[in-house]
């Protein structure tokens, strides 16, 4: 009963979703086309961008458990030294196929390897890509192919309402490079939130549970813009986001999410002594 239901889930999705994102989504027919000729002129007009020139790096697991939590890791290599300006990350063949962009501040830093890691959902077997824009305006991309699906459509394993309690809590760690000299810290964010996204069926009454998830937060170190990401449904449940940024005089990390309802959510990080 329950492979009965994800599957009238996926299918009533493709269809719900038809009208609102176009050809993206049109229909479970275009699953296997190649929409990323679309997706980049919608994204990038006809700006040129290198792709596997090393600037950009994209991990995925080889093999994937879970097609609902699917890790994903973009790391820009110490040799690129610029500054960054925006991150954006694409699943081809999701029902909406933009994952989330991030748009670069200040204490983003630069030099030293700078990264951005989250899990994803996975609807179908498709390409993700990290497409990276540099200070001077270039863009670069790296491409992995993920074996995965169903990830967009997988049932609520709790009580949705019991899934909402503790609603917008957060979680914000810092940690300091082994070497001190490194000017480069990490930090981590988690987000109690189910991040919903209306594909899937209630367990209990197999009805779409209404969507609601998180989509903008706002990270800051010691007051200065390290990001903001703007982010959708591909995003799994509990978002969990890890990522450098430039070291400062306290590197205090101070969080602000908001998510589909207008709900806002703060977090911030104990003051570590930097120097």
């Amino acid at each position: 009963m329950i492979h009965s239901i994800n599957k009238l889930s996926r299918t009533l999705c493709g269809v719900a979703l038809a009208a609102g994102l176009g050809v993206l989504a049109a229909a479970p027919t275009h699953a296997q086309e190649d929409l990323w000729p679309i997706l980049r002129e919608q994204a990038f007009g006809d700006r040129p961008i290198a792709e596997g020139d090393g600037v950009v790096v994209l991990e995925t697991p080889q093999k994937v458990e879970d097609a609902a939590l699917v890790p994903l890791t973009v790391r820009v290599p110490p040799h690129v030294k610029d500054k960054l300006k925006s991150l954006s990350i694409f699943i081809d063949n999701n029902p909406d196929p933009k994952v989330a962009k991030l748009n670069f501040g200040p204490a983003a830093g630069a030099g030293g390897e700078r990264s951005f890691a989250t899990r994803v959902r996975v609807d179908n077997f498709s390409h993700a890509r990290a497409v990276l824009e540099l200070d001077d305006g270039s863009l670069h991309m790296a491409t992995k192919f993920l074996a995965a699906a169903g990830g967009c459509a997988a049932m609520q394993a709790k009580d949705p309402e019991a899934d909402m309690t503790g609603l917008g809590k957060t979680i914000v760690r810092t940690f300091e490079p082994a070497l001190s000299s490194n000017p480069i810290w990490s930090g981590q964010v988690m987000i109690k939130h189910p991040n919903n996204n209306g594909m899937q069926l209630d367990i209990n009454t197999a009805k779409f549970i209404p969507a609601r998830y998180v989509k903008e937060v706002t990270v800051k170190r010691d007051g200065e813009l390290v990001f903001t990401l703007d982010s959708t449904f591909s995003i799994s449940t509990n978002p969990n986001f890890r990522f450098t940024f430039a070291k400062g005089e306290t590197n205090a990390l101070e969080v602000t999410a908001v998510d589909t309802d207008g709900a806002s959510f703060d977090g911030t990080t104990t003051r570590h002594g930097g120097s």
